[in-house]
């Protein structure tokens, strides 16, 4: 399942319900649809996604990627200021644990940025 490049063109799309398909990737045309401020993934088959991209739509408030298949939740994702809704559950990663994922958006955010590794400097 895919999503046709030619949606790019939709400039004024602010929400997006593609839920109950059958996506295994998180469809690139989204990350180039930057006036979205909510993508309902719940309930795909999507492995993974790009922090980086979900980064630069910097309207995107709400993400739901529930019951998908993240095996892993990107560190990087607690970059995503904008984020306020941040649907998780049901995905079979093993962290942030589900007690992490009950505290709300924020606390998983604040958990993900703790989890960004640094660049140790060398200071020698």
């Amino acid at each position: 399942t895919s999503l046709p490049d030619e949606m790019e063109a939709l400039t004024k799309l602010r929400i997006i319900n593609i839920a109950f398909n059958r996506f295994k990737i998180f469809p690139n045309v989204l990350y180039r649809i930057l006036t979205l401020e909510a993508i309902l993934l719940g309930s795909n088959q999507i492995g993974s996604l790009d922090p980086q991209q979900l980064k630069k739509m910097e309207k995107l408030s709400t993400l739901d990627l529930q019951n998908n298949d993240l095996l892993q939740i990107p560190p990087e994702l607690g970059n995503c200021d904008n984020l306020r809704v941040l649907l998780l559950e049901g995905n079979p990663f093993r962290t942030p644990r589900a007690a992490i994922l009950t505290k709300g958006t924020a606390a998983v955010l604040e958990y993900l940025r703790s989890r960004i590794p640094t660049v140790a400097a060398d200071v020698n």
